[in-house]
């Protein structure tokens, strides 16, 4: 059987490690009905750190876009260290940095090689890419509201593009589909602090990893002893039977010295930072999420105990 261009695409960018499925730009206007639907909900709209993803659904005006493709890179866990009284702390850390944004060019550099000399075209796009890989059938769902991909595990990063090839032969889900592994296991809804997770529902506004990245205060009912994290929560991710198949470890992405990490406890503006530290800061994208960096810090280190000024 003669394979298609976009399965050629998706073929050639698993051979370097990705993950790719495709869709008919005909897809697109579900694709943002959709988000404008969960867009609508009080629990995302009273949401401040929520409400601030937007996206955009216009199509590329120098051609006409046939196809969507969605892209998974694997990453790897992070960890960021931080000295505090003579003593060192690490944390866990959202598994972003500055090395995604090359596997991203690099993405866009091995579809282009792929398509080009065809006379084809390519263009970044601004999607939401769960709801898209999902229904694309690149990712499966766990009951914590988490994707997942064999030998990725919920660790990975989407990205999306408009194209003019022909989508082939697609495979549309029209509905999300939930991992077959999941009905046999309740990990994760044993164990979640908040109890947000449940069987056939997910509460995103009792969820400890939204929080933590909310600029308001933390509600009452939140017991300290559950923070585990710099930014988010990975306890459900941590005992999910989908990760312990994967083999990345976690990986020390930056040390903070006993001076750097007391500025950043004394909520110093990231502007008087030193260079050394905005550019940590900046690297592991840290910099949009600042003002609760300290605050989350000083909720880490009075766990352990410590007291700080």
């Amino acid at each position: 059987m003669i394979s298609t261009l976009a399965e050629k695409v998706t073929d050639e960018l698993e051979l370097s490690g990705y993950r790719a499925a495709n869709a008919s730009i005909d897809r697109l206007a579900t694709i943002e009905q959709e988000f404008r639907s969960i867009a609508n909900r009080d629990e995302w709209r009273k949401s401040p750190h929520l409400s601030q993803h937007i996206f955009d659904f216009t199509l590329p005006q120098e051609y006409q876009a046939k196809s969507i493709l969605v892209v998974a890179a694997p990453v790897a866990p992070v960890n960021i260290g931080f000295v505090f009284g003579g003593e060192y702390f690490s944390f866990d850390a959202p598994p972003l940095s500055e090395d995604y944004e090359q596997d991203a060019a690099n993405i866009f550099s091995e579809i282009k090689k792929i398509i080009s000399p065809q006379g084809y075209r390519l263009s970044e796009s601004n999607l939401p890419t769960k709801i898209l890989a999902s229904h694309c059938g690149l990712i499966s769902n766990g009951v914590n509201n988490i994707g997942y991909i064999d030998g990725m595990g919920s660790y990975f990063r989407l990205s999306a593009y408009f194209s003019d090839i022909e989508p082939g032969n697609e495979k549309w889900l029209n509905n999300h589909s939930v991992n077959p592994k999941c009905a046999g296991c309740s990990r994760c809804i044993d164990t979640c602090p908040t109890k947000c997770i449940e069987r056939s529902s997910f509460q995103v506004n009792r969820c400890l990893s939204l929080l933590s990245k909310e600029p308001t205060d933390f509600p009452v009912w939140i017991n300290s002893k559950w923070h585990n994290a710099l930014i988010g929560c990975r306890i459900c991710q941590k005992v999910c039977p989908l990760n312990q198949e994967v083999s990345f470890k976690a990986s020390i992405g930056a040390d903070f010295d006993e001076t750097e990490t007391a500025a950043i406890l004394s909520g110093e503006p990231l502007e008087n930072l030193c260079s050394k530290t905005r550019e940590k800061l900046r690297y592991f994208t840290l910099e949009p999420l600042y003002p609760v960096v300290s605050r989350n810090l000083r909720l880490l280190f009075k766990k352990h105990g410590l007291t700080v000024n």
